[in-house]
This record gives C-alpha cells, structure tokens and sequence, in this order.
C-alpha cells in the first residue's frame, strides 16, 4: 500500500489544515450538523479535480504553472498563482498561530514563543530534507487525525441525526449559513493542493504508466479527508452547536470538549490541530515555491539540494517569514483560519476552469483527455463554488459580515 499512497494521501490529510479544521469547527458550532451534505457532494468532485491535478504532471511532466503558462499565456499564470500566494501566506500565518495557541492551552506558556520555534523547525525538514524523507515525515503525521475519530465519540453526538444531515440536504437561507458553505467548500477544493499535487507526481516519477495508481491513491486520500472532516464537525456541533456556543479562539473550541467529552478529548483536540499543521505548512510553502518556480522557469524540486535550486528554496523560506510576520501580528486565530478558507472558496473556480481546460485539451493531453465523466465532475466543481460564491456575496451584501 504505501508503494501506492504517496501525494494523493498526503494531499487528504494537508487539505484537513488548522484552516480546514478550523472551519469545519466553525461550521459545525454554526450550523450543527445541517452542512454535512456538503462534504458527501464534495467528495466525488475534490476526487475529479485532484485526479487531473495528477494527470497534469504524469502526462505532460510538468507542472501545473508551468502548464497554464505554456498554454494560457503568462497574464493568466501570473494572475493563477499570485491569487494562490495570497492564499496560501495568509493560511501558513494563521495556522502558525492555532499551533501555538493550542500549544498555549496544553502548556501555559504564551503561545507567542511557539510561533518561530515551530515554523524553524518545518522549514529545516522542507528546505534540508530530500523528497524521500518529506514524504515519510508527512506520511507519518496522518496518523494523528485518529485523534478526531476519537473525540467524535468521546462527545457521544446523535449518530442518526448526524448521519442523516449527511445524506439529505438542509439548506438555511442566513449569511453565516452561506458564509461557512464557502469556507467549507474553500477549504475541500483548495489550490494550493492543486500545484502541490501535479508537483508530488513529478517528484514520484509515475508517468502515464502509473496513472492508475495515482488515480487510487488521490481517491484514498481525497476521502480520508472528507471523513475526517465529518468527524471534526460531528464533535463540534455536538459540543457547541447544541449548547448555543460559538467557535472563539483555538483554546475556546478544545476547552469547550472537556465538560461534555472529558480532558481527553480536548487533549485529543489540540494534538490533532498541531500535527495537521506540521503536515501542512510544508506543503503549503512547498506548493508556493512550486508554483513560483513553474511560472518563473527556474529549477524545483524537493529532491534538489538548495545549491541546485536556490530560487526555489528561497521562495520555501519567505513563505515561512511572511507567515511568521502574519502570525505575530496579532490576527485572531479562528478568524483569520476561517476566512483564509473564504479566500480559497473564491479563488478556486478560477483555477478549477484551468485544470477543466487543460485536461480536456487533446492538444495537451493526447490521449489522455478527460472522458465525459471526468469532464462533468469538473464542471459541476466550478458550478457549486460559484453558485457558493454568489450567495456568499448577496448575503454579505443584503446583511454584511456575521
């Protein structure tokens, strides 16, 4: 099996950041159980969309910026990836910030202190580690969202009715209902793991041989993601959603488990927060690089040492700088995760067009042009996160922020 799992997996578990945990608790504490449906509709669309993520770079061996570059000219490019900077910086920021916090909540320590302690360390295993050991340091980091599952039944939650939100649709027509769809869908269907995708395929040298194989690891891990994400929000609406409490600080959301699900869940809370942020942060900063370095023509790779691709490194250790000035700034660490994710939800149509186009193309792909199944599921990704998008800016408009 892990012949087989590599990015695709990775790829699940760094989609569930501090971020998405983060908005998958303010969703659940939001609106109970009413958004899980969002997840089972997403699940098949995130799956198409990383799925030709993949095939990008085991076709074409290239990468995904590199791609629109070539094809859709440098305007678009630039326009691609400096949208996903921007994105990607403020979620490094803001998960530095709920890694310390929840540091702070087991410790006592400020979580002030934590900040460049731990953005040093994952930037020495991203930047002086080869791929091989990047890769099993973040394989092994997915054993912690266990720790979910776990809380999910410490906090004893109505099953019947979680399962059944699950499966049929309940739609309330109020701004933080829309809102959290968008950051819901924004932290499922997330560009930064489009550019780290096509970039891990091109790093594990499958080529189209090993299409197959990838299609089932991105499958794996695209719903261990989703189901990890049900968790998170079966635990919170549980605990907060049914006693009317909403999600505050990254402490507030773990503190609020102990009276109804004990000091292990909490406990159990925290360490999932700190262990998806190890996981995630390299490879949000390692997707920028990516991205920058496609678009800039300049030498990329994991597996390089920082001699060989200076460039590349340099643009891995900004992020960690620029994220570290975000995290010391002060920003609130649930609201700045939580809209981080707003961010995504509106970028990604954009880039989700691209990839539709891309794959499509038998001038690019040859061959390997999407079916008509794959073709619809892209499709249909772009017309929900609009269709979210629209309703997100109506509501804000007619009621503003909640």
């Amino acid at each position: 099996m892990l012949k087989v799992l590599g990015p695709g997996l990775i790829t699940g578990g760094a989609d569930n950041d501090p971020a998405g945990i983060t908005t998958y608790s303010v969703v659940g504490a939001q609106n109970g159980f009413s958004q899980n449906w969002l997840l089972l509709a997403s699940t098949p669309l995130l799956i198409a969309v990383q799925q030709m993520s993949a095939k990008i770079a085991n076709v074409t061996k290239t990468d995904l910026a590199t791609s629109i570059r070539t094809h859709y000219g440098r305007n678009v490019a630039v326009t691609a990836v400096l949208l996903t900077i921007i994105a990607n910086t403020l979620t490094i920021g803001a998960d530095l910030v709920m890694i310390a916090a929840v540091i702070d909540l087991i410790t006592g320590i400020d979580y002030l202190y934590f900040i460049v302690p731990t953005a040093a360390l994952m930037a020495y295993v991203t930047i002086f580690l080869d791929y091989r050991a990047v890769r099993k340091y973040l394989l092994w980091l997915l054993a912690v969202f266990g720790s979910y599952i776990a809380a999910a039944f410490l906090a004893h939650p109505h099953w019947g009715a979680a399962f059944k939100q699950t499966v049929l649709p309940q739609i309330d027509f109020k701004g933080t209902y829309f809102i959290g769809a968008v950051g819901l869908l924004g932290t499922t269907i997330t560009p930064y793991l489009f550019f780290w995708q096509t970039s891990a395929e091109l790093e594990e040298k499958r080529g189209v041989q090993g299409m197959s194989r990838a299609n089932l690891d991105v499958a794996v891990g695209m719903v261990f993601s989703n189901v990890i994400a049900f968790f998170i929000v079966v635990v919170t609406a549980t605990v907060l959603f049914s006693k009317g409490t909403s999600a505050g600080t990254a402490a507030e959301i773990a503190q609020a488990l102990e009276p109804v699900a004990g000091s292990y869940a909490k406990y159990l809370f925290a360490m999932g927060i700190i262990g998806a942020g190890l996981l995630a942060i390299p490879v949000l900063a390692a997707s920028t690089a990516y991205s920058v370095a496609g678009l800039a023509g300049w030498r990329r790779s994991l597996d390089r040492q920082v001699s060989n691709a200076p460039q590349f490194y340099i643009v891995i250790g900004l992020s960690f700088l620029v994220g570290v000035q975000l995290a010391v700034s002060g920003v609130d660490p649930v609201k700045g995760l939580f809209y981080s994710q707003v961010v995504d939800g509106l970028v990604a149509p954009f880039l989700v067009v691209l990839l539709v186009l891309l794959t499509s193309s038998r001038r690019v792909m040859g061959d390997f042009a999407n079916g008509l199944w794959t073709k619809i599921m892209g499709i249909l990704a772009v017309v929900v996160l609009v269709v979210a998008d629209v309703a997100l800016i109506y509501s804000v408009a007619t009621s503003g922020l909640p």
